[in-house]
């Protein structure tokens, strides 16, 4: 499993983001492969003081520049940081999350053969209601973003989220050139 990559949060719409991903007041967040926190301090902001994000990546520097901007912003109770691979126990209870942020790093999991290990941990913590929230580059070349080769098609990413009984809901929301939005939730009846 690789480690840093640069956030895409500078690269996307971040109004139709937020207004794509709802309201998050009281919310636990997992934020699956954080990096800095560029996604982690404004979910930290929309979860409020009742809520919580947990970020999660193998960039340890990444993770204490996060943790560093989380006392900076007051976040400090709110954001929990873990410095791990992704695709192995995520230090979360089965049924515990309402959302799970994949922002980029879905094709760097399937790039790297683990995305169906990963996915499993992601659908064990999510609550039965919960969501996973999407954001990948269209497959177009880039720069910015990875080579098309690794970029996932919705339908690519529709495939792997079924195949832990997750199913794609709402609309699908392009967030600008670069990349899109989709949600997925647990089918009636599936568990992780």
């Amino acid at each position: 499993m690789r480690g840093a990559g640069k956030s895409s949060y500078d690269l996307i719409d971040s109004e139709r983001f937020w207004k794509a991903i709802g309201p998050l007041t009281g919310h636990t967040i997992l934020d699956l492969a954080c990096g800095a926190g560029r996604y982690t301090l404004p979910l930290a902001e929309a979860v409020g003081p009742a809520g919580r994000v947990v970020a999660v990546d193998l960039w340890t520097e990444g993770l204490a520049q996060l943790e560093q901007a989380a006392r900076g912003a007051g976040r400090q109770t709110i954001i929990e940081t873990h410095a791990l691979d992704v695709t192995q126990a995520l230090p979360l209870a089965g049924g515990s999350v309402d959302l799970c942020l994949m922002a980029t790093i879905l094709h760097d999991l399937a790039a790297d053969g683990v995305d169906a290990a990963a996915l499993a941990e992601v659908a064990r913590v999510l609550k039965p209601d919960g969501r996973v929230a999407v954001v990948e580059f269209i497959p177009q070349e880039g720069p910015p973003g990875p080579p098309k080769a690794v970029r996932l098609s919705l339908a690519d990413v529709t495939r792997r989220m079924m195949a832990r009984g997750l199913i794609r809901f709402g609309a699908v929301v392009e967030l600008g050139p670069h990349t899109y939005f989709a949600q997925f939730g647990r089918l009636k009846g599936a568990r992780g």
